[in-house]
């Protein structure tokens, strides 16, 4: 580009910058664990700390697009649950739990019978709760389900660490950047070609410089 990021910025951020990477990663990770189990539906939650709610960040299966971007208290459910005391759970009889929040699972669309979570873990500091609806257990016997679940949430708890880092990272760069600079990255996200974008560039540096008769940086 004419009128660049530095180098040193664009090898550090790079593919991080583009918080749809680690988007589509989670959602393989929410995937699998549903395809594993050959379960209902499976969903991540991401723990927001600035409202202090358990977030939907990826889901797969039943609800799935009704889901993303709900948040719930995290004292409600088993989710909120599982957050707070940081204890896998396997629920053969949901309905027959108190901690299992049928209102917000009739609001879902779907109701479960069986019900696994895992907190999603980095550094003793829980980030997250992983969930799976309806597994087919008998395949595994539920302590081998359950070994087999907490090695899948902590495949993504890393995951979902990536995400939310990129997502900091990616506020920190666009308040750090010059004007110029960010409304470069944005052209760079264009289809337009790199020859495309020189020219746009170069021409408003031109512009600003003939009409303010300072250069861009």
């Amino acid at each position: 580009m004419g009128v660049g990021i530095p180098d040193s910025l664009t090898s550090s951020l790079g593919r991080l910058l583009r918080p749809t990477e680690h988007d589509e990663l989670l959602r393989s990770a929410v995937r699998l664990a549903r395809l594993t189990f050959s379960a209902s539906a499976a969903s991540v939650f991401l723990y927001d700390e600035e409202r202090d709610r358990l977030v939907f960040e990826a889901s797969s299966g039943e609800g799935e697009d009704r889901l993303l971007g709900v948040a719930i208290p995290t004292g409600r459910g088993v989710a909120g649950w599982v957050f707070q005391t940081g204890e896998t759970v396997l629920l053969s009889d949901v309905q027959a739990d108190p901690r299992f929040d049928r209102e917000f699972a009739q609001s879902t669309g779907y109701v479960p019978k069986v019900l696994m979570a895992a907190p999603l873990e980095l550094e003793d500091r829980t980030i997250g709760v992983m969930e799976v609806l309806d597994p087919a257990l008998q395949r595994f016997g539920e302590m081998a389900a359950i070994d087999l679940f907490t090695e899948l949430a902590a495949q993504s708890a890393i995951t979902l660490m990536l995400m939310a880092a990129a997502r900091s990272l990616t506020r920190s760069a666009r308040e750090g950047l010059t004007p110029w600079s960010r409304l470069e990255i944005a052209l760079s996200r264009t289809e337009a070609s790199d020859a495309a974008v020189d020219e746009l560039l170069n021409a408003l540096s031109k512009f600003v410089t003939a009409t303010t008769g300072h250069g861009v940086t």
